[in-house]
C-alpha cells in the first residue's frame, strides 16, 4: 500500500539501507513507476530510475476483475528496492509458483551460505504465516550482516495468520540478539474500500516500548506492526527473550516509567488522598490520552 511505501522510505531515508536486499515473500506494490517516483520525491530520497519495470506478477491482483484494471500499471516489488539502490534483491518463499529467487521453509534453518548476507531483510508480513515462529525468527536474523536492517510487517487481523504478533515480541527478540536502534510504528491498515482510496494517507503513531494502547487502538480499525532495527552483533546462538514489559528487570531500559498513584504521590499525603483516587485515575487517563492521541499522524 502507498501507505506502507511512504513509512518504508521515511525509514529508509533515516537508517540508510542498502547492500543486497532479502524479501520474504513475493510482496505487492500498490503503485506504478510514476507513483514510486512521486513517493521518493515526497520523502526526499534519492531516485534510482529502475533499469527494466518489470510488471508485478500477483495472485491477488490477477484473481480479481477491477484489481486487474486497478493494478495494470503496478510494478513487481524489485522495482522498488532498485529504486532505493539497493545493489541486488532476492525473495525467499516455501512455495515455487511466484518463482521465488531462494527456495526455502523457514520452520528449517536456512542454509549457512545465506547468513549475513543481506544489508537489508524485509518481512512483508511472512512470519505470522509461519508455525514455528522461533525458528522463522532465527532465519530472519541469520539473514543479515552486522551493520544492516530488518523490518518485520505484521498484521493483527484475526485469523490471517497463525498469529498475531506484538510489537513488545520484536523489541524483545532482537534485543537479546544482538540488535539496536528499535522503531516500532502502528499503523491502520483497514481495506474495506481498497478500490476507491488505496493511496489515502492513514492513520499512525510511534510505539515506544510498554506503552498503554487503550486510548490509542480503535477497535474497528485493523493495525500493522511495523518494526525496524539494526544488526549490530552476531550471537553465537539464538536467544529465547523474557517479556520486559511484565520482568521487573528485562527490557527497564525501554520501559516507560510507571505512572501510578503510589510513585507520583508523597507517602504521607496518600492515605488523605486515597479516596480521591478513582478521580485522579480518570483525570490522569484522559490526559494521558489526549497527549497521546496528539501523536498520531497521517501518512
Amino acid at each position: 500500500m502507498p501507505s506502507h511505501i511512504r513509512l518504508l522510505l521515511r525509514l529508509h531515508k533515516a537508517y540508510r539501507f542498502g547492500g543486497r536486499a532479502c524479501v520474504l515473500g513475493n510482496q505487492d506494490v500498490w503503485a506504478s513507476v510514476r507513483q514510486l517516483e512521486r513517493y521518493f520525491v515526497q520523502a526526499g530520497c534519492t531516485w534510482h530510475p529502475p533499469a527494466e519495470p518489470a510488471p508485478h506478477t500477483s495472485r491477488l491482483f490477477r484473481g480479481d476483475a477491477d484489481l486487474s484494471r486497478l493494478a495494470r500499471d503496478f510494478v513487481h516489488a524489485r522495482v522498488l528496492f532498485e529504486a532505493m539502490g539497493f545493489e541486488a534483491y532476492v525473495d525467499l518463499d516455501k512455495y515455487d509458483y511466484d518463482r521465488p529467487a531462494i527456495l526455502h521453509d523457514l520452520n528449517l534453518p536456512v542454509p549457512e551460505s545465506l547468513c549475513s548476507r543481506f544489508g537489508l531483510v524485509l518481512d512483508g508480513g511472512t512470519v505470522e504465516h509461519v508455525f514455528d515462529v522461533p525458528a522463522a525468527f532465527a532465519n530472519t536474523a541469520a539473514l543479515v550482516q552486522p551493520g544492516g536492517c530488518v523490518i518485520h510487517l505484521a498484521s493483527q487481523d484475526m485469523d490471517h495468520g497463525f498469529y498475531a504478533l506484538n510489537p513488545c515480541l520484536f523489541h524483545d527478540y532482537y534485543r537479546v540478539n544482538g540488535f539496536t536502534e528499535f522503531r516500532c510504528f502502528l499503523m491502520a491498515s483497514d481495506y474495506r474500500d481498497v478500490l476507491e482510496d488505496y493511496e489515502r494517507p492513514r492513520p499512525f503513531f510511534e510505539y515506544r516500548y510498554g506503552m498503554p494502547l487503550e486510548c490509542l487502538l480503535e477497535t474497528a480499525r485493523s493495525w500493522l506492526v511495523f518494526f525496524v532495527a539494526r544488526k549490530a552483533s552476531t550471537v553465537d546462538s539464538p536467544q529465547r527473550p523474557t517479556q520486559g514489559v511484565f520482568a521487573p528487570d528485562e527490557g527497564a531500559g525501554m520501559r516507560q516509567s510507571s505512572s501510578g498513584f503510589r510513585e507520583r504521590v508523597p507517602a504521607a499525603l496518600q492515605p488523605l488522598l486515597a479516596p480521591l483516587r478513582p478521580l485522579l485515575r480518570r483525570s490522569h487517563r484522559w490526559l494521558r490520552c489526549r497527549a497521546q492521541r496528539r501523536g498520531i499522524q497521517l501518512i
